[in-house]
Parts: structure tokens; sequence; C-alpha cells
């Protein structure tokens, strides 16, 4: 049983790694991540029932996560409501694409409740994955015809996670380990993203503090780890948001979202007007209003930029009210991660790890919200609920002695 659960852990991490491979050849991989997302639906109304008849409660942090993520999905609904720029399957769609991230984050929760598999010991898993990941980028290089290949971003993302995992997970086959590890770094120097020179640097930092030092990452520290990371991309930014102001895609979206959130202060024009992949898909009207759909990079025929973006989705949609909320889901996914410290460094560093490449991703890219990192919401949920059943374990111990 314990052997099925590992199996089970692995192609529910495969399929992630997978996903854009797999959702073009076999058609219900195109809702795989929503599925997953979906999972938590009907255990939080079975704990909401039992809260109800007082068998259990919900921990805070939890009620709270709850709370913001209803609100800031409310902030979007109600901007549709007012202004109907997109039809009922647009907004749907991209209400669930914004919250993907954090109910994928819950719904593996749930599913460690079951699997009950400690992370560490699936270095076998992490190692398959790593060398069919590498397999199929190399025949996709090959037979380019054929076979999709990867996109930088995508590599850039995957290829940090399984870096990471495999420096995570006991090293009992130590060759194969090397192997894995060097083929993740030959990947993540490929893609040729600055992104992934700065994954690699904040690794070494991070695991340096942490698992050597034993000191906890604050605020702060992110904040020196964020200057090598930009000077890393200092052409770039300086090109995008100083020499091209109001010229270049992410500029004109960023000043555009701005202007949104203040002309439809405080709640935006609802989900999937701006900024999202269904705004791009079914062409929002918004983006006539503000003139972006003057540029020839981000008209209705060409839409080459019109996803490339976070923040401005948040100013745009959800509009000063939900990018707060939103920002509060990430600073309570902080503070989860931050009690993991005195449980596991090493679980507490592969945590900051990832919360820290996602940061950076949304400056360039879609961040939270874009397919890549959904399965960092995975390894990321499992790891909290992992602490959170020792945690519990703990607390009834004690609760039993007094």
């Amino acid at each position: 049983m314990c052997k099925i659960k590992k199996y089970i852990w692995m192609l529910v991490l495969g399929a992630f790694i997978f996903h854009r491979v797999l959702e073009g050849v076999i058609f219900p991989f195109k809702i795989f991540d929503e599925c997953v997302a979906f999972v938590c639906l009907p255990f939080i109304i079975m704990e909401y029932f039992k809260v109800k008849k007082g068998v259990i409660r919900l921990a805070k942090n939890k009620r709270l996560e709850l709370v913001f993520l209803v609100a800031f999905l409310l902030c979007g609904l109600v901007g549709n409501i007012l202004y109907k720029y997109q039809p009922l399957w647009v907004v749907g769609a991209s209400a669930v694409l914004a919250a993907k991230f954090f109910m994928i984050l819950v719904s593996a929760g749930y599913i460690q409740k079951y699997l009950q598999t400690d992370l560490q010991e699936q270095e076998l898993s992490v190692e398959i994955i790593s060398l069919a990941w590498f397999g199929y980028y190399v025949i996709s290089l090959i037979f380019p015809n054929v076979f999709v290949q990867p996109e930088a971003w995508d590599i850039c993302a995957k290829s940090s996670l399984l870096f990471a995992l495999l420096i995570f997970c006991e090293h009992k086959r130590i060759w194969l380990y090397r192997i894995c590890l060097m083929l993740m770094i030959i990947m993540l120097v490929l893609s040729g993203k600055e992104k992934s020179y700065g994954a690699m640097l904040v690794f070494i930092v991070l695991y340096y503090i942490i698992v050597h030092k034993r000191v906890q990452t604050k605020v702060k520290y992110i904040m020196y780890m964020a200057v090598p990371v930009a000077m890393l991309a200092w052409e770039k930014i300086y090109v995008y948001y100083i020499q091209g102001q109001a010229k270049y895609p992410k500029s004109l979206m960023l000043n555009a979202s701005l202007n949104i959130a203040k002309d439809y202060f405080p709640i935006g024009t609802g989900f999937g007007t701006f900024g999202s992949t269904y705004a791009a898909n079914n062409y929002s009207p918004v983006y006539y209003l503000y003139g972006i759909a003057e540029n020839a990079y981000m008209n209705e025929t060409s839409k080459m930029y019109l996803t490339d973006v976070f923040w401005p989705i948040l100013f745009g949609e959800t509009g000063v009210l939900g990018t707060l909320f939103y920002c509060g889901l990430i600073v309570i996914l902080f503070t989860q991660i931050q009690r993991v410290y005195h449980y596991d460094k090493k679980k507490y560093m592969l945590l900051i790890f990832m919360f820290i490449y996602m940061l950076i991703t949304t400056f360039s890219e879609a961040g939270f919200m874009q397919p890549v990192v959904m399965g960092f919401a995975f390894v990321m949920g499992t790891l909290l609920e992992e602490y959170e059943e020792k945690r519990n374990y703990k607390m009834r111990y004690f609760d039993e002695e007094e």
C-alpha cells in the first residue's frame, strides 16, 4: 500500500511537469490542474459541517485564507456584474484561473492526508521524472515537428522545481542523483532565462543561510536577495520600464492597469477583462478603451504580450481592493511557511525557495496565475499539510498529558 501511494504521488507530480505536453495529446489533461483545484471544495464543505457540529475547528490561518480568497473572488465578480465586459463563461474560467494556485495548495493538503507521503523519501520518483523531463526535451529538439518543444519559461520553472527537490530528497542512489542534478542544471542554463541563473543563486544562498547557518529567512533577507537577481535582469528591466516607458508591452500594460484601478476604484473591471489568458482569448473590450489594442504586438490579431504580466491582472481585473486581498493570501502563505522552520530546516528551505521563485516571476510573467507553477502549489501544499499533521499530533499528545 505504501508503494502504491508513492506511485500515485509520482504520477500527480509528473502530470504537473508534463501538463503542457499531455494536454495536446490527451484532451482531459487540458483541465487536469482545474480538476485538482476543485478537489478541495467537497472537503471544505465537509469540514464546515464538522465545525458547525463542534467536532473540529479549522486552524485560524486556514479560516483567514478562505475568507481572503472568497473576498478576492467577490471583488472580480462584482466588477463583472457591474460592467459586463465579458460573457459568463469567460468570467467563470478566469475566476478559476485567478484562484487556482491557492485552491491546488488546499487540495494538495487533503491529498497528503490520504497519501501520508514523506517527500524526502520520494527520491526515486523525482529522479524518474527528471530523467523523463530531460529526455523529452532532447527528443523535442531532435524532432521539433513531431513533439511540442518546451518554452524557456516552462523549462526554467519546472527544472528549478526538480533541481530543488533532488537536493532536498534523500540520496540513496548517489550516482543517479548526481546525473539527474547535472541534467537539471544543464536545462536551466540552456533555457537562457535570467530567472534560471537567479533561481540557482537564490537556492545556493538559502541553502547556506538556512541549512548550514540555521538562520530563519525574514522579509529583509528576501529583499537583499532581490538585488543580485535584479542585477542579472537589469538590462531588460531598464529597457521595458525605464527607457521604454509607455512604449513596450509590459510598461503599457502596467500603466493601463493602474489607470483602470483608478477609474474603476476599488474593484476593477472584473475577471477576464485585462491581462489574463481569457481576456486575450476572448479579446477584452477594455483593451480598446485604454489603447492597448493600438499596439502591433497586443492587438486582436497578434495577442503576443497580453498575458506576460501578473500585477496588472490584479490591478485591472480586481482593482485596489482585490489586489490587497490577494497580497493578503501571499502574506498568509509566507507565515505558514515560516512556522515550518522550527519543524524541519530542509523542508522550510524548499518552501522558501519555491515562494521566492514565484515572487520573482510576478515581475516578468503571470506569477501565481501561470500554469507552470501549479506543480509548486502541489508540492507546497503537501509539505505544509505534513507539518500541520505533525503539529496536531503534538498538540493532541499535550492535551492528553494535561
